[in-house]
């Protein structure tokens, strides 16, 4: 009976962390030609972790009602989703996104030096702010009566803070897109020969913080690190 009551309370236990942490899987695939995007990332905003599209666009991640997950690759818009309402019945949700289109009229590449990650970012920023005003408004104003400073009440107004929140989340997504950009699949494979699923699971659990990639700029900074990395994969595998 003792044991039959200890069974009983550890599936209880398991239940109920399966629905704190539930994990949902997925797929991402190109909105056009609705092929896989492969070791693409996804990325729960509440929780921030990050995870990697394996080659067939799929992947798998913790997720709870009402947190937002966000997905990017390089060359394409970024995008979320909200997890909740028809999501929350679905066994798997499919999520893709559009190529950047790169219209930047005579602008280009060799005329600027611009590098790839540069004019995804410059794409992305320009269709965000298309429904975003980029000025924000002062905290400090100048009081009505001239006499002095007063406190800009239209600051903390919920159209303000929800531009804010937009103006950060936006910012923390770009981030990750420059994770994408400076620590690409075919970097990991040229430097670790791994490949398929192992080369999946190393740059899901390896993957580089942008501040740190920012720090170290060179191919080499990033060669060393995924030398050092490689140790641990394979003492852990």
């Amino acid at each position: 009976m003792k044991l039959l009551c200890c069974l009983f309370a550890g599936l209880f236990f398991l239940q109920v962390s399966a629905q704190d942490k539930p994990i949902i899987w997925g797929y991402l695939k190109d909105g056009i030609t609705h092929e896989p995007i492969a070791l693409a990332s996804i990325t729960n905003i509440n929780t921030k972790q990050t995870v990697i599209t394996s080659g067939a666009g799929r992947f798998a991640i913790s997720i709870s009602e009402k947190q937002v997950i966000s997905f990017a690759a390089v060359g394409y818009q970024l995008d979320t989703i909200h997890f909740e309402g028809k999501y929350l019945s679905q066994d798997t949700i499919w999520l893709s996104l559009s190529p950047l289109a790169h219209d930047l009229g005579n602008v280009t590449v060799s005329a600027r030096g611009w590098s790839v990650y540069q004019l995804d970012s410059i794409e992305r920023r320009k269709d965000f702010l298309q429904g975003i005003v980029s000025y924000t408004i002062p905290t400090i104003a100048q009081a009505n009566s001239g006499a002095g400073i007063a406190l800009n009440i239209d600051r903390f107004s919920r159209h303000e803070r929800n531009k804010r929140k937009a103006f950060a989340f936006f910012e923390a997504r770009e981030k990750e897109a420059y994770t994408d950009y400076r620590f690409p699949a075919s970097l990991v494979v040229k430097y670790s020969g791994l490949k398929n699923e192992q080369l999946q699971q190393f740059l899901q659990q390896y993957r580089p913080s942008s501040e740190w990639l920012r720090a170290h700029k060179t191919e080499e900074d990033i060669e060393y690190y995924i030398n050092d990395k490689l140790k641990l994969f394979f003492k852990r595998g």
